[in-house]
């Protein structure tokens, strides 16, 4: 994809808190390179493709620890290749290869017509005495959308969901998914009563829990929802074509879930949303009060996760759970007619650390990707 001489590189695209922390939204994860794989992995991988791999190129964006890089092969052609280990589950604290299971799993039973980059193969193996799951994928010649949103790209976005919303309508039984009331409401009393104890702030925690309440019904639905929806998990290309990425925590709910989720960084980057939520055919259907719910619940979370240790796979997690949280509140107390006090950014801008990690070829002679994730 290319980049208009007056834009600085989607690579550098970055997000900005309301103190003047500045963080990036494309150098967030810290990967495993092509070099660090034990050599019976990369073996396997170079089988399975097909061909000798020349140089590669490792995906900056998400929040997961896991290798996740473009392959460049001998033959000319390109794939995106996932994997993680026992080890990587047993250093990082989660079982990040049964994630990567999962999304194995899931893809292999859903409809091939959800935006979702073909999975071409898998592999199981053992290396060095730990169990490894790879994942190859359909290279994806596009990048994330731009930050701050550009209002083509996201209305791309929401077209998308259309295009696909017949293959998304009913669960295939055998997925057994989750119902999204149940994955986002289980827990909400526990995490408004740890931001209570964090922050204060009683009567806004009531405004949230009483939507919260009436989520179980606004938020029931029979069709799949992706359910990790955000500029990182999409890729667009220059003819507006949209793929949707990281399959591994789909639940069952409504179809206007994932639409709403988008549109919370494009809300958050400054764009008029609410026009879009009145007109556009992923949403105008919606019921208001049932977006307020979501919003509500979605705050829950962002709001309690901040709190928690920052993970060693994704040191900017923390302060994009807290940019995450600022947006779905001022979006959430604007739809409800309160408007909390603007509270000034700080003058001076200050980058995180570390700085603009920016994605970094693997191997010699690679050129600058133009995918991120896939």
């Amino acid at each position: 994809m290319t980049t208009p001489a007056d834009e600085t590189p989607w690579y550098d695209d970055h997000v900005l808190l309301r103190d003047g922390l500045v963080i990036p939204v494309r150098a967030t994860a810290r990967r495993p390179r092509w070099e660090q794989l034990p050599h019976p992995v990369r073996a396997a991988i170079e089988v399975a493709a097909g061909s000798e791999v020349i140089t590669t190129w490792s995906a900056g964006t998400g929040f997961t620890p896991g290798f996740a890089s473009r392959l460049d092969l001998a033959d000319g052609t390109r794939i995106f290749v996932k994997a993680a280990s026992s080890a990587d589950d047993t250093q990082h604290g989660w079982p990040i290869s049964n994630a990567y299971r999962e999304e194995l799993r899931k893809l292999s039973l859903l409809s091939h017509d959800i935006g979702a980059p073909a999975l071409q193969w898998h592999r199981e193996l053992e290396a060095e005495g730990e169990q490894w799951i790879v994942l190859g994928f359909e290279y994806a010649d596009a990048t994330p959308p731009r930050r701050p949103w550009r209002a083509e790209q996201l209305r791309s976005v929401l077209d998308a969901f259309v295009e696909h919303a017949s293959e998304l309508a009913v669960v295939p039984p055998e997925l057994e998914l989750e119902s999204l009331a149940d994955h986002l409401l289980a827990t909400y009393p526990e995490r408004l009563e740890r931001i209570g104890d964090l922050e204060g702030d009683s009567e806004w925690l009531g405004v949230v829990a009483g939507l919260c309440a009436e989520g179980w019904e606004q938020l029931a639905g029979t069709g799949v929802v992706h359910m990790d929806l955000r500029d990182d998990n999409v890729l667009i290309n220059d003819a507006g074509r949209v793929w949707f990425v990281d399959w591994n925590w789909p639940v069952m709910g409504p179809p206007w879930v994932d639409p709403v989720c988008i549109l919370l960084s494009a809300r958050g980057d400054g764009l008029d949303v609410e026009t879009l939520v009145a007109e556009h055919p992923s949403l105008r259907d919606v019921p208001p009060r049932a977006i307020d719910c979501l919003l509500a619940v979605l705050w829950s979370f962002w709001g309690a996760a901040k709190h928690e240790a920052v993970p060693l796979g994704s040191p900017h997690l923390r302060d994009h759970q807290r940019w995450y949280g600022d947006a779905t509140r001022d979006w959430l107390e604007e739809r409800l007619g309160h408007p909390r006090s603007a509270i000034p950014r700080s003058a001076t801008p200050r980058f995180a650390t570390p700085r603009f990690v920016r994605p970094a070829a693997d191997t010699p002679g690679a050129s600058r990707p133009d995918e991120s994730d896939g």
